[in-house]
């Protein structure tokens, strides 16, 4: 009995664990392939090999509930499984599941303000065509898409295709440059770029990304802001359309604040439905910062 209990552990370790063929152990027990099968199925029955099948799913679902438990104000959650590691992939993933419950969301005619990012990148790519005659509303100006590979013209006119609608572009930079005037009156001389961000403030639903501090160096790289602003933002964790806020929530004041084009962090707060997309483990940070402020309501 000794003898076979060795040889039940010695196969199922070289399967299991070594990922050695069936072949290949019994040249190694020199034995025929037939009773390693045996040997193996033995050792499932003799509780050697325990067998877990993990459904992430049900580890989002139980997850779902201890988030809301923790922040009652959401109205909804959604948690995507993920099988992969992979940066892209677990972003494919959220956007898919964001996408989703946007759609389950939207009711016709609405406008809809849209953020920037990855995420959301992948999120309009896994929208499918819709007849809503929605408004989507850039909720931002541009950072170029040369500092995140992505542009934000066409993320807002991509959405707008698949939903039937009409896009409304902010044609201008997110922050405007240092000598140039406030935003405030860089907009005023613009009535076209007013009416967009009129629209995209009273949007009945926003879309946004959470970025993280660490990402954030994608402002300095375009060019739109300088290092030495960046840094006085102490304690930031990270942003919602280049609004910076701390770990209990609380917007930071930036040297740059006034020169910023696009939505602000109260016009989320007091929207019907603002939903915060965020993928990785480098924004958990943010997303309790954003989450602690009730910057948003939904949580993909």
């Amino acid at each position: 009995a000794a003898e076979t209990t060795d040889r039940l552990v010695q196969g199922a370790r070289a399967y299991y664990l070594d990922d050695q063929t069936q072949e290949q152990i019994a040249l190694t027990l020199g034995v025929s392939r037939s009773l390693v099968s045996r040997l193996l199925r033995m050792a499932r029955e003799r509780g050697i090999v325990r067998v877990e099948v993990v459904d992430p799913a049900l580890a989002s679902m139980e997850l779902v509930t201890v988030v809301r438990r923790c922040f009652p104000h959401l109205r909804q959650v959604v948690i995507a499984p993920t099988m992969s590691g992979s940066p892209d992939a677990v972003r494919a993933m959220v956007g898919r599941y964001g996408a989703q419950f946007l759609h389950s969301a939207l009711e016709p005619n609405q406008h809809l303000a849209i953020g920037c990012g990855r995420t959301l990148r992948a999120l309009v790519d896994a929208m499918s065509p819709r007849q809503t005659h929605t408004r989507v509303v850039q909720a931002m100006g541009n950072i170029g898409h040369e500092a995140q590979s992505v542009d934000y013209n066409e993320i807002a006119w991509q959405a707008a295709e698949a939903l039937g609608g009409r896009a409304y572009y902010l044609s201008a930079p997110a922050v405007l440059g240092r000598t140039s005037a406030d935003a405030a009156s860089f907009i005023a001389g613009n009535p076209s770029l007013k009416v967009t961000l009129d629209l995209a403030r009273n949007a009945q639903m926003f879309v946004v990304g959470i970025g993280s501090i660490e990402s954030e160096q994608l402002y300095v790289r375009s060019g739109l802001i300088a290092q030495e602003e960046l840094d006085t933002l102490h304690g930031a964790v990270g942003d919602i359309c280049g609004r910076f806020f701390d770990i209990e929530g609380h917007e930071l004041p930036a040297p740059f604040s006034n020169r910023m084009v696009g939505i602000t962090l109260d016009d989320l707060k007091n929207a019907p439905l603002s939903i915060g997309v965020a993928a990785g483990s480098e924004k958990v940070s943010a997303i309790l910062g954003a989450l602690r402020g009730r910057f948003i309501n939904v949580l993909v």
